[in-house]
């Protein structure tokens, strides 16, 4: 494409577009791990049947 206003504007279209793939490209980044939540004497109630997390 020669010199002008209509490669200029060709050159914008294609850094925009080039710019909107790496953005919205899902493994550009890697996927995040959610936080491990501090475990709790009551998350063990469902396992321990008729005994107390508690120890009583």
């Amino acid at each position: 494409m020669p010199p002008g206003q209509t490669r200029t504007e060709a050159d914008t279209w294609i850094n925009w577009a080039a710019a909107r793939v790496e953005h919205l490209a899902p493994l550009n980044t890697p996927p995040l791990l959610p936080d491990n939540p501090e475990p709790r004497a009551d998350d063990l109630r469902p396992f321990l049947e008729h005994w107390s997390p508690y120890g009583r």
